[in-house]
């Protein structure tokens, strides 16, 4: 069985969260959320760091252009996700800016995104000259759409006994002439 003094040495664990925050985070609004995070006991805040200014910046969808703040707090305090993210709300940053993720798993992510860059090849290979049969497909492929390349411009279409008739108007015979419409005068 564990003495007390080990059971509680075994209990000082710390909380590692990685934060990132979409644009430039201001120093007074930093300084108030490690002024909030002084409840979970702040043990460290690691120094600020921007990405570069990316078209589509990872995990905040919807915003274009934009950099990423990025840095890491160790509280001795347990607390989840959602309390740090109380704490930002009320510093002042936007819930829709702000992702915060336990330290492992963005470390985790990061490792994985590596390996998937490693396996991913900038060059293709030069493909084999076609084959006889491919270049027959692909002459047999392209005749087949000479007739309606030629009709692309014409309305001309055949369809079940007979060639479709010109459409009728109300202005093409009399009778539309005299609507009440058209004996309306303007006033000047």
């Amino acid at each position: 069985m564990k003495s007390l003094t080990e059971y509680i040495a075994n209990l000082n664990h710390e909380y590692t969260y990685k934060i990132k925050v979409l644009g430039e985070l201001d120093a007074d609004v930093l300084s108030k959320f490690k002024d909030g995070l002084q409840k979970f006991d702040l043990e460290s805040c690691s120094e600020v760091k921007s990405s570069p200014i990316e078209e589509d910046p990872l995990g905040f969808p919807g915003y274009k252009n934009e950099s990423v703040d990025m840095f890491d707090i160790t509280l001795n305090y347990p607390a989840n996700t959602d309390q740090v993210q109380q704490e930002a709300k009320l510093a002042g940053i936007e819930p829709a800016k702000i992702k915060i993720m336990t330290k492992e798993w963005d470390d985790s992510m990061q490792e994985e995104f590596n390996r998937y860059e490693e396996t991913v090849r900038l060059e293709t290979e030069d493909y084999p000259d076609a084959s006889k049969e491919q270049k027959e497909a692909s002459t047999k492929y392209s005749e087949s759409f000479k007739d309606i390349v030629k009709n692309a411009t014409k309305s001309e279409f055949t369809i079940a006994g007979d060639k479709t008739k010109a459409a009728k108007f109300n202005t093409d015979d009399k009778e539309g002439v005299n609507s009440p419409l058209t004996k309306t005068k303007r006033n000047n």
